[in-house]
This record gives C-alpha cells, sequence and structure tokens, in this order.
C-alpha cells in the first residue's frame, strides 16, 4: 500500500535515529480507553521528548517563540520546516494553553498544503502526525485527523483516523469542535474509501463516530436581539444534515447492500459484525435527528414569513433526497435483520432502527411491503433467546414497528393475515408472554406487560380489515388468550396494565365487530379457543368490570358488549350475569359517554321479549325518557338519538303503549322529541349540524309512531320499511 510505503520512507528521512521501526498506522497501537504510561519530567509543563541535537534545539524553540508572536511567519516556511516543528512535539502528552495554540497554527497550515496531496513525501506528513495521537487536547487530535483524512488515506492509516475522531466525538462537550472544522465531510469521504468487509475497524470507528455525531443537537440557535426573539434555525449547518448532504445515506445504503451479499452466503462474524452493529445504530440517531426530521416544517416557515423568492426549494429536493436513500436502507436492514437470527444482540440493535425508521411514513410504507417476514422474525425470538428478559426489548420495538405498519397499511393487513406462518407466530408470542408474571422486566425498563400491550394493538390494527377480522375471530387460540389476559388486567392498579386493558378491549371492539353471531348456533364448528367459541365467558368478565365503578375502561366495556350483545347467546348470558342491574348503575351516572355506550348495549337488550320485563323492573323507561331529556336539553344529539332508539325497540311490538309506559311518560317522551326536533327555534335559521341530522329521522319516526299508536288506540306499533 503506498501509504505504507510513504511512511516507511518518512521514517528513514525524517525520524532520529532513536525511534527507528517501522510504523503502519498512525495510531497504530492506539489507546481509546486508556493511556500508555510514559515518564516525563513532571516539572516542566509541557512534557516533549526530542531526540535531536542541543543547537538544533534550541533553533527550534527560538523559532517557535517567533511564530507564537506572529503565526503569519508560518505561511512563510517550507513544509519540511512545518513537520520539523511538528516532530519536536512528538510524544505529546499534556500541554498548555499557548502549546496548543501554536500547534494548531501549525497544523491548519499544513492542512492546507496537503489537502487531497498525493505527492510521495505523504508519507513523511504521517510519520510526523504520529507523534501527537496521545496528546490530551482534542483541538490538536481533531486537526490531526482532518489532516489525514484529507490527504485521501485507506487502509490502516484510514483506521487510525477513524479512531480519532470516533475518540474526540464520544464527549459531546467537543462537538463546537467538528461544527468549526471540515471533519464531518472529511469522516464520510474516508468511509466512502472502506469496505465494512475489508476495512471493517474504520468502519465500526467511523460510524461510531457518526452515531455520536448525529445525535448531537448543536447547530441550532436562538438569539434575542432588542428585546425581540430572532430564530436562527439553520439546518444545513448541524453536524447531522453536513453528514447527510456529503452523502452519508447514500453511502449507508451502499455499505448495507455489501453486508448483506457477503451474509447471504457466509455468516457473519467478527468485525464486521460489529460494523453492521455500529452502521445500523448510526442509521438510527440519523434518522431520528430533529434537524433532519424537523428541517422541512422549517426551512417551509421561513419560507413563508421571510423571503418567499429563496433558494429553499433546492434545500428541500436535497433533504427529499436525503430522505429516499434512508427509505432504501428499509427492505435492506430487515434482510440483515433475518441474517443476524443468530446473533441476538446486533439483530436487536437493527430492529431498534427499524422502530425509529417506521415513524416515518415513507419508511413505514416500506415496511408494511414486509410485514409478513417482520411476523416469522417476531416468532424466532422467543426460540432463540436464552432467557424471558432478553427477548423483550427486541419482541417490544417489533411490537411497535408492526403496530405502525397496521395501523396505516391495509395491504399490511391482508399480507400478514394471509400469511399463516406470521399469524402462528404473532399468536405463539403472545400466548407465551401471557403467561409469564406480569410483574418481569429487563434492565432497560421493557416489561412483558409492555410487551403484550404491543402485540394486542397489532391484532386490533389488523380487524380493522373486514375480512381479517372475520377471519381472526375464528382463529384458535386467540379467544383464549385474550380471556387469560382480560382476567389478569381486569383490576387495574397500574398505567401500564390500564394500557393493557384498553389494548385488549381495543381487540375485542374489532373482532366481535365482525363476528358472524350466527355462527354460535352451530358451536360444533367453533375452534377450541376462539373469540366465538370463549366468548360467554369473555362476556361475563367483561360484565365484572362494567360492574365495577372506579373502573376506567368501563365505556370501552360497554361498547365490546354493544358489539356482543347482538348475539342471542350472548344476550342471554348477559343477563345470567344480573346484565340489567348493572346497566341501571351505568345509564345512572354521571359520565356522559359510559350512558351513551352502555345505552348501545340496552338497544340490543331491548330486542328480546324476555329483557323487557327486567328493565321495567329497574324503572327503565324513565330511565330512558330522562336519557332522552338530558340529550335534547345539552344539544347531545348522539345521546338522544341512542335513547330513541332503545325506546323504540322496547315498544317495538308491544299491544298496549299506554300500559307499557304510561301516559305521563309518554307525554313527556313527546315533549322532549317536539324539543329536539324544532329546528327554526334551536338552529335560529342556521344550517343544523350533522349529529342532529343524524338524530332527526330517528326522533321523527318515533314521535310519529307514538302519536298514531295513541290516536289508534294502542294497536301495536308496526315497523316501517325504514326500520330502526
Amino acid at each position: 500500500m503506498q501509504d505504507g510505503k510513504s511512511l516507511k520512507q518518512s521514517k528513514k528521512s525524517f525520524e532520529p535515529p532513536s525511534t527507528q521501526g517501522t510504523v503502519n498506522s498512525i495510531v497504530k497501537n492506539h489507546p481509546l480507553k486508556r493511556r500508555q504510561v510514559q515518564s516525563f519530567d513532571e516539572k516542566i509543563p509541557t512534557a516533549i521528548s526530542i531526540t535531536v541535537s542541543a543547537d538544533r534545539k534550541n533553533a527550534l524553540e527560538d523559532q517557535s517563540k517567533l511564530l507564537r508572536r506572529s503565526n503569519d511567519l508560518l505561511l512563510q516556511s517550507s513544509t519540511e520546516s512545518l513537520l520539523e516543528m511538528l516532530k519536536a512535539y512528538s510524544g505529546l502528552k499534556e500541554c498548555d494553553e499557548s502549546t496548543v495554540a501554536h500547534l494548531s497554527a501549525i497544523l491548519h497550515e499544513l492542512y492546507v498544503r496537503v489537502k487531497d496531496s498525493k505527492g510521495s513525501w505523504r508519507g513523511a506528513v504521517l510519520g510526523a502526525l504520529y507523534g501527537l495521537v496521545e496528546a490530551s487536547s482534542s483541538k490538536i487530535l481533531l486537526l490531526v485527523a482532518s489532516i489525514v483524512l484529507a490527504m485521501n488515506v485507506t487502509g490502516s492509516n484510514l483506521t487510525g483516523a477513524c479512531k480519532l475522531v470516533f475518540k474526540i466525538a464520544r464527549n459531546e462537550n467537543n462537538d463546537n469542535l467538528f461544527i468549526d472544522s471540515d471533519v464531518p465531510e472529511l469522516l464520510v469521504d474516508g468511509l466512502g474509501r472502506a469496505s465494512p468487509i475489508d476495512d471493517s475497524e474504520a468502519c465500526i470507528y467511523g460510524y461510531g463516530a457518526v452515531r455520536f455525531l448525529t445525535g448531537s443537537s448543536n447547530g441550532s440557535n436562538t438569539t434575542a436581539n432588542s428585546g425581540a426573539e430572532v430564530v436562527d434555525y439553520l439546518p444545513q449547518r448541524s453536524l447531522a444534515v453536513r453528514l447527510a448532504k456529503q452523502g452519508l445515506c447514500q453511502l449507508m445504503v451502499l455499505h448495507l447492500k455489501m453486508i448483506n451479499e457477503i451474509a447471504s452466503t457466509t455468516q457473519l462474524s467478527g468485525s464486521p459484525l460489529h460494523a453492521l452493529f455500529q452502521l445500523s445504530g448510526a442509521l438510527r440517531t440519523l434518522a431520528g435527528n430533529r434537524s433532519i426530521v424537523g428541517s422541512r416544517v422549517c426551512q417551509v416557515s421561513d419560507q413563508q414569513q421571510q423571503q418567499p423568492q429563496t433558494n429553499h426549494p433546492t434545500l428541500l429536493e436535497d433533504e427529499d433526497q436525503d430522505i429516499a436513500q434512508i427509505e432504501q436502507a428499509v427492505p435492506l436492514l430487515v434482510r440483515a435483520a433475518e441474517m443476524c437470527i443468530k446473533e441476538p444482540e446486533v439483530q436487536a440493535n437493527i430492529i431498534r432502527t427499524l422502530s425509529v425508521l417506521s415513524e416515518r411514513a415513507e419508511c413505514c410504507e416500506r415496511l408494511a411491503v414486509a410485514a409478513s417476514r417482520l411476523g416469522i422474525l417476531l416468532g424466532s425470538i422467543t426460540q432463540t433467546c436464552q432467557t424471558v428478559e432478553k427477548g423483550l426489548a427486541t419482541c417490544n420495538r417489533l411490537g411497535y414497528i408492526l403496530g405502525n405498519v397496521m395501523s396505516r397499511w391495509d395491504t399490511a393487513r391482508i399480507q400478514f393475515y394471509c400469511c399463516d406462518v406470521s399469524c402462528d407466530a404473532l399468536l405463539a408470542t403472545l400466548e407465551y408472554y401471557a403467561n409469564k408474571s406480569f410483574t418481569m422486566r429487563n434492565q432497560m425498563g421493557d416489561s412483558i406487560v409492555q410487551v403484550l400491550t404491543k402485540l394486542i394493538r397489532i391484532v386490533a390494527n389488523m380487524c380493522v380489515n373486514a375480512d381479517v377480522g372475520y377471519g381472526m375471530s375464528k382463529r384458535s387460540p386467540l379467544g383464549e388468550i385474550l380471556l387469560n389476559i382480560l382476567l389478569k388486567v381486569k383490576d387495574t392498579k397500574t398505567t401500564e396494565l390500564e394500557e393493557l386493558l384498553f389494548a385488549t378491549l381495543g381487540a375485542l371492539h374489532n373482532l366481535s365487530y365482525y363476528y358472524e353471531p350466527n355462527e354460535s348456533d352451530g358451536t360444533g364448528h367453533l375452534h377450541a379457543g376462539s373469540i366465538g367459541e370463549r366468548m360467554k365467558d369473555i362476556c361475563g368478565t367483561l360484565c365484572v368490570i362494567l360492574n365495577s365503578d372506579h373502573n376506567p375502561a368501563r365505556s370501552e366495556v360497554a361498547r365490546v358488549l354493544g358489539n356482543m350483545t347482538r348475539n342471542t347467546t350472548i344476550r342471554q348470558t348477559f343477563c345470567e350475569e344480573n346484565g340489567m342491574k348493572i346497566l341501571k348503575r351505568c345509564l345512572t351516572s354521571k359520565h356522559d359517554e359510559l350512558m351513551v355506550t352502555s345505552c348501545g348495549v340496552l338497544v340490543n337488550m331491548l330486542g328480546d321479549w324476555s329483557s323487557r320485563v327486567p328493565f321495567r323492573e329497574i324503572d327503565g323507561p324513565i330511565i330512558l325518557r330522562r336519557l332522552l331529556q338530558k340529550g335534547v336539553t345539552n344539544r347531545d344529539w348522539i345521546m338522544a338519538g341512542i335513547a330513541c332508539q332503545a325506546i323504540w325497540n322496547y315498544l317495538i311490538d308491544t299491544l298496549d303503549i299506554l300500559t307499557i309506559l304510561g301516559q305521563t311518560e309518554i307525554d313527556l317522551i313527546c315533549g322532549a322529541l317536539a324539543e329536539g326536533l324544532d329546528e327554526d327555534s334551536l338552529f335560529d335559521g342556521k344550517e343544523p349540524d350533522s349529529f342532529w341530522e343524524d338524530f332527526a329521522p330517528v326522533a321523527t319516526d318515533l314521535l310519529e309512531r307514538l302519536q298514531i299508536c295513541m290516536s289508534n288506540g294502542n294497536s301495536p306499533c308496526q315497523s316501517s320499511d325504514e326500520e330502526i
């Protein structure tokens, strides 16, 4: 390698006899976490190891004094002289401000001269810089790295430079040094000369540095001037945006392709595997950086408020290109996660990155295509992890990804459902964690309850699709799993358990919505453990929750029961569970939402003759009339409308309305309906709202039926063509 030859030649020409030896890298054996112990005179504030003659030493000291007074003299010095000055500081560790200033001036001048150089004397520069790699000053080390990277080095020299940048980037206090240097751009260029397979160590440290730099919040400032706030937010100045503008996203995609290509034929291990780990981590911090995510909003805001005719569209086009490149990384990361099935730590890191990307709409669309593959991946985690705790983090994030995908893309719902392997994996994982202790969590805070919440939300979002919801309602053992979870969380004591309860009720709501009631007639055809097969037990558990005054999920429970009580068998079960008395408590509560959702259950229940006698025994007609009046008085047309439907079902085939309701109640109901239908009084000539327009036909039909039945001597109310 030319770098190596140049460096060896520099040792012959420029190194003193006492430091003879072959050096292949400026940071060979360079310690990142420890420092070599070397003896220096502690009384000397600046430790300098000089192995040159006394005359030469004195000359250099005199020259240094002159240069400190005026750095302009450096312009008149030859490159060889600059290198000799640097070699005088070989072995430098601790240094004071004047030394840092002097060395910085020399290195700045050297940087200008050697940038993009390809001369045979490049090795001499590397040799002179080698003596500075143990300096305590981050500023000096960063300048050394910038010079090395600026010379387009490869191989071990590139690795050494990346190690230096990594060492400096680890300390967030050094972010300002990077902002004022060309190192971010030079680092991307340097990584572009590296292969994640052949130069994996350079990629490990390079992408490690990128991860720290893209996590920086520097680059945005807010200042106040003359009492007025001036926002100086320039995303293109932030480190993350600078890295992206230099082509970092494209480079990451290229390196991912290279890694996947090798991994398709050979099991990844060692440094290439570690390079993939750092690469995925760097991509995660880049995608999650505010400057990248929010720059479009900021630029559009600037465009609207300040100068409409600017060059911002060009910046937007550049950003679109960056986002497109991040989008291309999604399928590559999915494939990498599949290939790292035997490397759970690397796989977990990749999935963490995908979880961040899933929050971006364009990336989520790419993930939708891979939904079934992610489901299969989910199933493998419980099989490969040695302990329950180790799999929690990965399952939690995979659940988050699939939840985001299923909430947005119907194609993903269908694809996932049609893949039996994916569905089986999801249900198996649900069952696995549902049978574990709900108090279990790992060191990072991921818990069994959180994972179950994420997985159940996948089911709930999948079942938004009618075909999927219908199919999943028959799938075993989903009903058994949800029932077991419901039994464990019906008495919520923590926020986590409350979230799990709401997620479970959301899934049950969608599943019961598409469940075909007539299927319960042939119980022999129901799959063991399916929603249909366990619906009676689920109904009983829901009644217990609904009867609990302090449970925050009562309204959601009533919604689920509103779907389930369309089934004749479940209505019988509801009555057996003392459902009417429970409904009375709900309908007379102080929570409007609970009153409305409970009335929805009552609409179904009053369709049966057997339910009407228990309904009268709890003063049901009076409760419904009051609910109707409250809805009309408060202009809550949803409440008023559903009260009308319940009254209608109560009276639908009665032979004697007067006996069933009583003249007083009939008059009060008719009065409330008339008030609710007085459009002129309600809206004063303005357009009525859409909720009232839904209420009006129902109320009109009920009012007319009551008036007709009363005028005809209490003849039975027959259903019209527009039955409620």
